[in-house]
């Protein structure tokens, strides 16, 4: 008897938790052309939009996976990597351009650092915070680019 009553107990509570879970999940928010939704929230996406009582039930995910150009042209015969760097620039050209100067300057236009290029044709960023950065060489003859400091 008493592992009859045990047995029937701990289904009604299974039921009853099983119930509750679906109950949350089913409450999360319907997406709608003008919705904002944060990262980890429970959305509704409706099959159809004249019938919002169904649909697709998801969860806002973010991807993690960085874009990154491992090369950048920004000349004929001109190429600068690693892009984002950590650290340093390195420019593949046929011109030498050690002792050529650079300007940094920050995503709101604002100078934060001139750099002069190294003889391995390389310029050091470590002094630079995490961003994105417009690299201008002072001469102007090259074209700006735009590099992301990890």
């Amino acid at each position: 008897m008493k592992k009859t009553l045990l047995t029937i107990s701990l289904m009604v509570t299974a039921v009853v938790s099983a119930q509750t879970a679906i109950q949350s999940v089913n409450s999360g928010a319907l997406i709608t052309p003008g919705s904002s939704v944060s990262i980890g929230e429970i959305v509704v996406v409706p099959a159809n939009p004249n019938q919002t009582a169904s649909g697709i039930i998801a969860i806002l995910a973010q991807n993690q996976q960085t874009l990154s150009v491992p090369e950048l042209e920004i000349g004929h015969n001109f190429i600068v990597y690693p892009n984002p760097t950590a650290s340093q620039i390195f420019f593949r050209t046929d011109q030498q351009l050690a002792g050529k100067e650079v300007s940094v300057f920050n995503n709101i236009g604002q100078l934060v650092v001139k750099k002069t290029i190294g003889g391995d044709n390389s310029v050091n960023l470590d002094s630079l915070s995490a961003g994105i950065y417009l690299i201008r060489f002072d001469d102007k003859k090259i074209n700006a680019f735009k590099i992301i400091k990890h």
